[in-house]
């Protein structure tokens, strides 16, 4: 990847699409929209809509972790 190119990224609070210059992603990029932090370095509770945006649309890994109310993590 060149340090030119852009990637998508999708903001973990308002679920806007921005696009990050590849050289900038450590810089601690914040959203064009809502203007907070793309990277906040915490979870993300989400909804089928924007889970959906999250992997469909962003150009960086997608952890997972998917859970239940009612199912303890397995010891």
């Amino acid at each position: 990847m060149s340090t030119t190119e852009s990637l998508h990224i999708v903001c973990p609070h308002c679920h806007t699409t921005n696009r990050i210059a590849s050289a900038n992603l450590s810089a601690a990029p914040d959203c064009g929209k809502c203007h907070r932090p793309l990277f906040t370095g915490h979870p993300v509770a989400l909804d089928e809509a924007a889970f959906e945006k999250h992997i469909a649309r962003s150009q960086v890994p997608v952890l997972v972790d998917f859970w239940a109310p009612g199912a303890a993590p397995a010891a």
